[in-house]
Parts: structure tokens; sequence; C-alpha cells
């Protein structure tokens, strides 16, 4: 268990690791690994990813004529349908302030 804390100390410390030192619990308000993250971007990135796997109707219409496409252009379908991933993920992104104002 010391082995998995130590781990996480180094990882979210800045500076070198000097052992058992006083601060070591402040880390993460040092600027470690870590610093930045809340929990309401957690919670919106777990919801982003939960919706990642569900599939809407356009996604359903494009794999239900995949079959009845020739083999060349079958491919076309996935990178659709990634495609519409991606674009569903924008709305989320733009709301969550990742991008600043480039979205």
């Amino acid at each position: 268990m010391d082995n998995i804390e130590d781990i996480l100390r180094a990882l979210t410390e800045d500076g070198p690791d000097d052992g058992d030192n006083e601060d070591s619990g402040q880390s993460g308000e040092q600027g470690g690994l870590f610093d930045g993250l809340n929990m309401d971007m957690l919670m919106k990135l777990m919801t982003l990813f939960g919706s990642m796997n569900q599939q809407d109707d356009n996604e359903r219409f494009l794999l239900a004529l995949k079959p009845l496409l020739k083999e060349e252009k079958r491919h076309k379908v996935d990178i659709a349908v990634k495609m519409l991933k991606l674009f569903a993920l924008l709305p989320i992104l733009k709301e969550s302030g990742l991008f600043g104002n480039f979205l």
C-alpha cells in the first residue's frame, strides 16, 4: 500500500521526492498532475463517455445500410459513424470550456 501512495505522491508533486516531507499532503495545491481537475468536469466526462456507447437513429440507419453496399464502400460507413460521434461531442466540449474561444 505504501508503494501506491509513493507513486501517487511522485506523480502529483512538482519537485524532487524528499521522502517524508511535511507538505506532502498539500501537493495537490502546488500544481501537480491533477491540479485544476474538479468533480463537475469529471462528471461531464463520465456522461460524455457514456453517451459515446449509445447509438442514435442516424447511426443505426447507416449501420443498417452497410450490408447493402459494395465491399469497397463499407468502410465509408464506419468513417461516417465515427464522424457522427465526434459531432455529437462538440456541444458538450463547447459547454465544458476546454477549448476556450476556439469552438
